[in-house]
């Protein structure tokens, strides 16, 4: 089964990102040039994984399905830092946008593999809108 969180899911507020998930809004309507902006400024493995995740609000997914879906499969790196790095990409325009950055993402159980990321469903909204305005 897979999990989808709504928008009021305290799930949310565990999350296990640090530097760049907090002290700084979250993404609103009012920012869809600001979402435009950084679509643009996203390094091309960083705009895959957010693609998949924007076409999935709300879903947990394991980085091994980022890896298979958007990273064009397995190769000998760990599934976990292959996506880590990938959303590395994000930097400039996240430092750009003075926004947090626009997904969550939660470390594996002990005992498991692999984190999970997601993007809330009000967030994905923005993007996808912002990336409907500007096509």
């Amino acid at each position: 089964m897979t999990a989808y969180l709504t928008e009021a899911d305290p799930l949310w507020t565990r999350h296990s990102g640090e530097a760049g998930h907090y002290g700084a809004p979250e993404w609103g309507p009012e920012d869809l040039e600001r979402a435009a902006m950084f679509l643009a400024e996203l390094a091309p493995q960083a705009r895959q994984v957010f693609h998949h995740l924007l076409c999935n609000p709300g879903r947990r997914i394991h980085c091994t399905e980022l890896v298979d879906k958007a990273l064009g499969g397995p190769n000998e790196s760990d599934p976990a830092r292959r996506v880590a790095g990938a959303l590395s990409g994000m930097s400039k325009g996240h430092t750009n946008s003075e926004r947090r950055l626009p997904f969550y993402w939660w470390e594996a159980p002990e005992g498991s593999a692999g984190a999970t990321y997601a993007v809330r469903p009000s967030v994905a909204a923005v993007f996808l809108a912002a990336q409907f305005n500007s096509a």
